[in-house]
């Protein structure tokens, strides 16, 4: 009797282990992962832990890019988010749209900031991230026009 007893509560043990390391898997698969991540060749993104951008936060994402060398290539910074799973459309349409203000309070015009993006993302924690795109730097109001040339006629003729 205690034989199976033992048994009995090995086999619940052991039960209970793989149904905890099943459940810690999945909670580990759908949080994102944080900080710089390569998406193409082009745009580096800065998945952030919280959703909005702080001046802590900023000071973290310029090291951070600095740290891989690509501080002379930015070309513009994005505020954006993701909705869906545990987030609506709408929340997360507001905290970029403030999280772009932040940007441009910070750079004061010294770095282009480009319009805010929100993804559908159903399979993970949804998120909020800083896409830095790479390319030529053109700040607002820097754009070369071209003027019209004014020909002077000659007075004599």
């Amino acid at each position: 009797m205690i034989g199976f007893v033992s048994a009995l509560s090995a086999s619940l043990a052991i039960i209970i282990l793989v149904t905890i390391s099943a459940l810690v898997g999945y909670i580990e698969s759908i949080f994102p992962t944080h900080g710089l991540i390569k998406i193409n060749e082009s745009k580096y993104r800065y998945v952030m832990k919280g959703y909005y951008i702080d001046e802590k936060l900023l000071r973290e994402v310029i090291l951070t890019v600095d740290d891989v060398g690509l501080t002379e290539k930015v070309g513009s910074y994005q505020t954006g988010c993701n909705y869906g799973f545990n987030t609506s459309e709408r929340e997360m349409t507001v905290i970029p749209t403030f999280n772009y203000v932040t940007l441009n309070q910070y750079f004061s015009s010294s770095m282009p900031i480009d319009n805010i993006m929100v993804i559908e993302e159903k399979g993970q924690i949804n998120t909020c991230f800083i896409d830095i795109n790479l390319g030529e730097r053109v700040l607002p109001g820097s754009e070369e026009t071209e003027q019209p040339e004014t020909v002077k006629e000659d007075e004599n003729g």
